[in-house]
């Protein structure tokens, strides 16, 4: 029995830190955008509520709504999010191709710190194309969701629906259920509202439209653009 110890014992060392590594990497994996997230805080500096104080720089004195979208790269690539919604104020806190697991680790940095009116967040489209099952992707969803309705309890929020892509369609029925979480859980909570942009993205095959999309068959051009500032702006009460 001893020499059965002996011997499995390095076993039990090497996986011990080989699982040490593992939650090592997934850490790091986090904040593997961490050099945008810096950049974005850097360039909405003077909108971040000071620490400590209910005081404001001069820049955030305004009578216009501050409306914050946040999220993967559909967010962070609309460059005509400010001139789209002329009546707001917009903070573009978009970055990388971001997960919910990755704007939930900088919830503060991307969203808390700035107090928005409303909160438009765009996620769960590369989260289908992980590991994670949808009911594990929606659970760390509401974890941002419960975040934002103890932290921001007077912020509108509202969810955008992961978008159609062509080369994502085989992931059809991931999407399809993942949207379905974030329809329900909107519906049961005051605070939140869904915003469909899957179906408006649909041609008359109920395919997503080639036209709307770059070379890349993921991202979206000026075309898609246009479809959600029309789909989004009758929720936020502006013109669209």
């Amino acid at each position: 029995m001893k020499n059965l110890f002996y011997h499995l014992l390095p076993l039990v060392c090497f996986a011990i830190v080989n699982l040490a590594t593992i939650d090592k990497g997934y850490a790091q994996n986090l904040e593997r955008f961490q050099n945008e997230v810096d950049a974005i805080v850097e360039r909405y500096a003077q909108y971040s509520k000071i620490r400590g104080d209910d005081t404001f720089t001069t820049s955030t004195n305004s009578d216009q709504i501050l409306a914050l979208f946040t999220g993967s790269s559909s967010v962070r690539l609309w460059a005509s999010l400010s001139g789209d919604f002329p009546e707001l104020t917009i903070l573009n806190t978009g970055f990388g191709g971001s997960t919910y697991a990755e704007l939930f680790h900088y919830r503060q940095e991307l969203i808390g710190q700035y107090t928005p009116d409303m909160v438009i967040i765009y996620e769960g489209d590369n989260d289908v194309t992980g590991s994670d099952t949808v009911d594990e992707i929606f659970t760390k969803a509401q974890e941002l969701y419960s975040y934002l309705a103890q932290e921001l309890p007077e912020t509108k929020v509202y969810i955008l629906a992961a978008k159609p892509s062509p080369l994502r369609w085989n992931l059809k029925p991931l999407y399809d259920s993942l949207n379905s979480h974030f329809a329900d859980y909107a519906e049961d909570n005051e605070q939140f509202t869904y915003i469909d942009i899957w179906n408006p993205m649909l041609g008359e095959n109920g395919k997503p439209m080639p036209s709307i999309f770059l070379s890349d068959s993921l991202h979206m051009n000026e075309a898609g653009y246009i479809i959600w500032k029309q789909t989004i702006a009758p929720f936020l009460q502006v013109s669209n």
